[in-house]
């Protein structure tokens, strides 16, 4: 979502939801994704534009040992600082590209490894017992 500097000076506050579903057809960790509910507050100072973002979002990730999708819910809040300074998180740009600053918060926040209640119970090493000859002598290092 494209938000112009225009539209944000007559504003202290926005709301909106953003359909990520065809960002996430490049991801194979995220199965599906809800349409995320934002909250911003915006705050101008001086050259610069403050935006206090809080953000709700559910999907399901795919689980690391089954690929079972897993219900998630991530919810955030971030200050984001656009302007030209060093301290500034991002350049003050017209239009402003929330919703790719957003998604990437997303993807950074999302956990990287997540089960499935039923993952516990799945193995794909198979234990091997040792050569007969050699059975014995686990016993003798364990002493």
């Amino acid at each position: 979502m494209k938000i112009s500097l225009h539209e944000l000076k007559e504003k202290t506050s926005m709301s909106f939801d953003v359909d990520y579903n065809q960002k996430i057809k490049g991801n194979p960790d995220i199965l599906s994704i809800q349409p995320a509910k934002i909250n911003m507050d915006i705050k101008h100072i001086d050259a610069s534009l403050e935006l206090d973002i809080h953000v709700d979002v559910n999907m399901d990730l795919a689980c690391a040992k089954t690929l079972k999708p897993v219900p998630y819910h991530l919810s955030f809040d971030e200050i984001i600082l656009f302007g030209q300074d060093e301290d500034a998180d991002f350049p003050l740009t017209d239009p402003l590209e929330i919703s790719d600053i957003v998604y990437g918060y997303i993807l950074s926040l999302k956990p990287y490894v997540i089960y499935h209640p039923d993952a516990t119970h799945v193995s794909f090493e198979e234990t091997k017992s040792p050569h007969p000859a050699f059975a014995d002598l686990d016993k003798i290092v364990k002493k």
